[in-house]
Order: C-alpha cells, then sequence, then structure tokens
C-alpha cells in the first residue's frame, strides 16, 4: 500500500508519516491504528500538524487533524532545537471522515496558517533570556505594579522593556519614567512616542 501523496509547502517537513492511500474500509483496520498518522512541522512559522484517527482501528471513526503552535529550546548536547507544542490549546482544529477532504485541509492550511511568534523573552534562537522571562510571566500573572516595573527598569533588558511598554495597565507617570530611565534610546523614543498619543494625553 502506498502512502497519500501530499503536496509539501516550502517551509514544511515531513517529521513522521503513517498516512496511507486507503479508506477505513474491512481489512485495512491496522492502517487506521497509533497515536499519529501524519505529523507535519514547519521551524519558521513554529507549528506543528499532527492528524490522528480516532478511536483507533474503528472503522467508523474519524480524522482528528490539530495545528499546534510551540517554542524552541536549543539542545547544547545535539547542537539542535527541541519544539514544546501546546497540546493543551490547538491553534486550528479540523475533522473528517474523508481521506480527500482532510488532504485538500492540509494542503490548504500549509499555504494559508498565519505565522506564530513565540511570545517568551529570549536572547537567541531557543534560549531564554531568564530574567527578562521571569519578569513576562509576572506580567502576565498579576498584571503591572510599582515593584514590577522597579524590577523591569533596574534589571530587564531590551526585549522585556519594549514589551512592557505595550501593556494595557501602562500609565502617563509610568511612561515618563521610562523616557529618562530606559534602558536605550530605542525604549526611551517608544515611550515618547507613546505619550504623545491622545489616550496618554488626556490622562493626568
Amino acid at each position: 500500500m502506498n502512502l497519500q501523496p501530499l503536496r509539501i509547502e516550502a517551509g514544511w517537513h515531513v517529521t513522521y508519516n503513517q498516512f496511507y492511500e486507503v479508506d477505513p474500509v474491512i481489512g485495512f483496520e491496522s492502517y487506521f491504528e497509533g497515536s499519529s498518522l501524519l505529523m507535519l512541522q514547519n521551524d519558521l512559522r513554529l507549528q506543528l500538524i499532527d492528524v490522528q484517527w480516532r478511536p483507533e482501528k474503528d472503522l467508523n471513526g474519524q480524522f482528528e487533524l490539530q495545528v499546534l503552535n510551540f517554542v524552541e529550546h536549543f539542545n547544547p548536547k545535539t547542537n539542535s532545537f527541541d519544539i514544546d507544542p501546546n497540546w493543551e490549546e490547538p491553534f486550528f482544529a479540523f475533522t473528517t471522515t474523508s481521506r480527500l477532504t482532510l488532504v485538500d485541509k492540509l494542503e490548504d492550511l500549509m499555504k494559508t496558517l498565519p505565522i506564530f511568534k513565540d511570545p517568551r523573552m529570549i536572547l537567541t534562537r531557543g534560549v531564554l533570556d531568564p530574567v527578562s522571562e521571569s519578569y513576562r510571566l509576572r506580567l502576565k500573572e498579576n498584571g503591572i505594579s510599582t515593584e514590577l516595573i522597579n524590577d523591569i527598569l533596574e534589571n530587564g533588558k531590551a526585549n522585556i522593556q519594549n514589551h512592557v511598554l505595550d501593556h494595557k495597565e501602562m500609565t502617563r507617570d509610568l511612561l515618563l519614567r521610562f523616557t529618562k530611565d530606559g534602558i536605550n534610546k530605542k525604549v526611551k523614543n517608544k515611550a515618547k512616542q507613546k505619550l504623545t498619543s491622545k489616550s496618554f494625553q488626556s490622562s493626568s
């Protein structure tokens, strides 16, 4: 039995393939078992497409497709990047009982999926900036506080300072602090530009 023909778009590569050119009929149950049938990965888009058949070996089941955003972790032992897909919150999900409908959906997704941007504070690809990332997580969990802003201005790199300037809880007084104490000219100028917006001009 042949593998299912599939037009792979530039940037995507097959990391696992047990997706055969066969439909779920009696005698072919073994082609519809296992944790996954097909996995496609795009390292530039930071996305993984996973295809399963559920329930396994049940001819009355269906194909289940998930698009998972992922982040990368540099592995110095292998000098490569390990991926950490977000299985808990798929970016997109699709089900069908038709193999050919699935093929059409796969080929369309590889063309049209938006790029996922790693939200973490990183030094280089796959390498976290631990201090700035700890501030980002505090900001995400608890919002802006005087203590956090003090820490970011004293110890945070440009990445987290730029990030916090876009936070919905940013105030005029805090922006003024960044115009004076920002880590570099780019951060200071960004704070100055935000001060010229109507929302901050009208705030006291």
